[in-house]
């Protein structure tokens, strides 16, 4: 994720088994020739072992469909045989790669298009193909699960985490593949991007879908919860309902958020939320915002998204499996989440929140900090922690900072949960 490719062959080896020079800088070549010459080999069974456990072994596709797939699974995570069981994600795969698994898929099917839910809930070659060969069905609300489980290992207390105010939880991908072996890592998807969902109706809504799906995934406590930015708010709100039901609710991150967003969800038009969700797909530049926002504001809301999809880079695009279509659902979809937020006052209380703050939107951290962030003293019943994190809003979670991140959030969760 930091370098930008993914390596053929890794290795657990001893610090002494790396060949260094006098200077202490590694001496590549001879590194290279170890493997070759087969003196690592030791390590590479070690690494097999260890990757047999994990995955449970080599399954061998099965039928026509599987085997495409396992095909596609190969050629985006440029590796060997995929087994047909093995999860995309558990396999390396990252949110970039599950864009072009998309349109990958897409293109070798012949089918116009495979909602991002499917790929996010069953990773695996077997499960897929379960689905795509029984089809996507009515689809619609009584379909519509908002729970995604990105990282499924380990015996930890899981940690469910809120998307943003976009409702897609592709910025978590990333930062789910930290907590292998340790706990698992669910993420809640906004309803409203499936064949023939609706948008929720009401914040409570909202709150009380994510509610049921968690119990549904773990029926007793203790319960952790996170929200990333709007998703604070909401993630709050769902710990206040499993205490209220009885259950006890260690962890309640808040990642960069005050408590009340009515404010800021009233000051957000269709214009900036346009414009928040090409920034956030990375069809503009910061740069861009302020040109682009006078030139949208005079058009008419319904040819806004045209001048933003027919300025951004093709490339991008492609990658993204990006339509004028689907872009504009999804403004629509990110607008029905602002509409909900403009209602929403924070009320009662939870133990505690730890709040995960970096560079905000606007203002010093400081300001951020002491006049907004501190306000959740008035929410809790005991004594809040502040935790400064590297990178801007929309970057804390970015390749660049998730390691940092994602170190700070493990180490405050294991405080909290042991």
């Amino acid at each position: 994720m930091h370098w930008g490719f993914r390596p053929q062959l890794i290795l657990p080896v001893a610090e002494d088994e790396i060949p260094r020079g006098n200077l202490g800088k590694i001496q590549r070549s001879r590194l290279r020739t170890a493997v070759e010459d087969g003196r690592l080999d030791a390590a590479a069974r070690r690494s097999d072992e260890v990757s047999t456990r994990f995955l449970g072994g080599h399954v061998a596709p099965e039928g026509e469909v599987e085997t495409a797939l396992a095909g596609i699974y190969a050629r985006v995570l440029d590796t060997g045989t995929v087994s047909a069981t093995a999860s995309f994600f558990d396999l390396g795969g990252t949110s970039l790669d599950v864009l072009r698994l998309k349109l990958e898929i897409q293109t070798e099917f012949g089918i116009e298009d495979v909602p991002m839910s499917t790929l996010l809930q069953v990773p695996a070659v077997r499960a897929l193909a379960g689905r795509l060969t029984a089809g996507q069905g009515a689809g619609g609300d009584a379909t519509y699960d908002p729970l995604v489980p990105l990282q499924v290992t380990g015996d930890g207390t899981p940690l469910f985490c809120v998307h943003p105010g976009l409702g897609e939880v592709l910025v978590f991908v990333n930062l789910a593949k930290y907590f292998t072996g340790e706990r698992p890592f669910y993420a809640l998807r906004a309803r409203g991007f499936g064949p023939g969902e609706s948008h929720f109706g009401s914040f409570d809504d909202m709150v009380s879908t994510y509610v049921a799906a968690i119990r549904r995934a773990r029926p007793g406590g203790p319960y952790a919860v996170a929200g990333y930015s709007y998703g604070g708010a909401v993630a709050f709100e769902i710990a206040k309902r499993l205490e209220a039901d009885g259950h006890k609710v260690d962890f309640v991150g808040i990642f960069n958020l005050p408590p009340r967003i009515s404010d800021r969800m009233n000051e957000i038009t269709f214009t900036d939320g346009a414009i928040n969700l090409a920034l956030f797909l990375e069809l503009i530049d910061d740069t861009d915002i302020e040109r682009l926002t006078s030139t949208l504001r005079p058009l008419p809301e319904a040819d806004q998204p045209a001048h933003l999809i027919d300025h951004a880079p093709r490339r991008r695009l492609s990658e993204l499996d990006l339509s004028l279509e689907r872009f504009t659902a999804w403004v629509h979809l990110a607008q029905s989440m602002v509409h909900l937020g403009r209602s929403y006052e924070p009320s009662g209380s939870v133990g505690q929140v730890k709040v995960f703050y970096c560079t905000p939107l606007r203002g010093t951290k400081e300001e951020w900090l002491d006049n907004q962030l501190s306000h959740w003293d008035r929410f809790t019943r005991e004594p809040n922690t502040c935790i400064e994190v590297d990178g801007e809003h929309y970057t804390l979670m970015s390749p660049r900072h998730v390691q940092t991140f994602q170190a700070t959030l493990r180490h405050e969760l294991a405080r909290a949960l042991g």
